[in-house]
């Protein structure tokens, strides 16, 4: 017995050798670090006060974040900010919510500090904001991202503070303001000329072959043609007759003087020479 024992030593030592090389030439396993869930603090101030109470002390679009403490080397720490119109002041009061706006950061060792921005996205009357560690946007675009709802809350387990209040939103008018009514004075009558109205003659129809008048040219109007009246003939005047003839008479009694005279100055004119 004592010689298949001393036979196999030399077997036996090999082997462990063979194992002790196998696991001395095998590279170490790599340890995944514990990261666990974000040491975060938030402020809403500027940086004045660091909190990382559950409830929001006041409304705010912009929060700075920041790692407490000392983290882990090699972890990313999610942080993300939503912002939300509700129905209500109160999340047991919030009903149907509504998806205003998100920002999200990731934190680490060396980036530990970094401000979430939504002031663009506040809600003007009742709201939420929801401060969660994980970089998702929960926005109703899907089953994966609802929107939350009283009492369902799609940051359970992540959530690291929240707001809610507001105001109620004012009602909008349903109609027009009616304008109040004005005080009318008395109707003044209003003078009429007692020149009668111009009436416009109408247009004289066409009549075929006819050359037409212009409608602006001002109608001729044609002259009055006054009867020719008979003058009847005047006979010789006598020398009975009176008035204007013995005018006539007269002036030839004149003129026939004359001729004589002239005469007799001829005739002695002649007899001298």
């Amino acid at each position: 017995m004592h010689s298949h024992v001393r036979r196999g030593l030399p077997m036996l030592t090999a082997l462990g050798l063979t194992v002790g090389v196998t696991a001395l030439a095998a590279p170490a396993a790599h340890a995944e670090p514990d990261c666990g869930r974000a040491p975060v603090q938030y402020s809403v101030d500027g940086g004045a006060h660091w909190t990382n109470g559950a409830t929001m002390p006041a409304e705010s679009g912009s929060v700075q974040v920041r790692l407490a403490g000392v983290p882990t080397a090699g972890c990313d720490y999610h942080v993300s900010l939503g912002s939300y119109a509700t129905q209500g002041a109160t999340w047991a009061t919030s009903g149907q919510q509504t998806f205003l706006g998100w920002a999200t950061t990731t934190l680490t060792r060396e980036h530990y500090r970094d401000t979430l921005d939504v002031t663009g996205h506040l809600p003007r009357c009742y709201g939420e904001l929801a401060l969660y560690s994980v970089g998702e946007k929960y926005d109703g675009s899907d089953s994966d991202h609802p929107l939350p709802h009283y009492p369902d809350e799609p940051f359970s387990g992540l959530m690291i503070a929240s707001w809610n209040g507001g105001t109620a939103c004012a009602p909008t008018p349903t109609g027009s303001p009616t304008a109040p009514a004005t005080p009318t004075s008395a109707a003044t009558p209003t003078p009429t000329s007692a020149a009668a109205p111009v009436t416009t003659a109408p247009s004289p129809t066409p009549v075929p072959g006819a050359p037409t008048a212009s409608p602006r040219a001002t109608p001729r109007t044609p002259a009055t043609a006054t009867p020719a009246t008979a003058t009847p003939a005047t006979a010789a005047p006598t020398l009975a007759a009176t008035g204007s003839d013995d005018g006539l008479l007269t002036a030839a009694g004149v003129a026939a003087a004359a001729l004589i005279a002239a005469g007799g100055v001829a005739l002695r004119l002649g007899r001298r020479r």
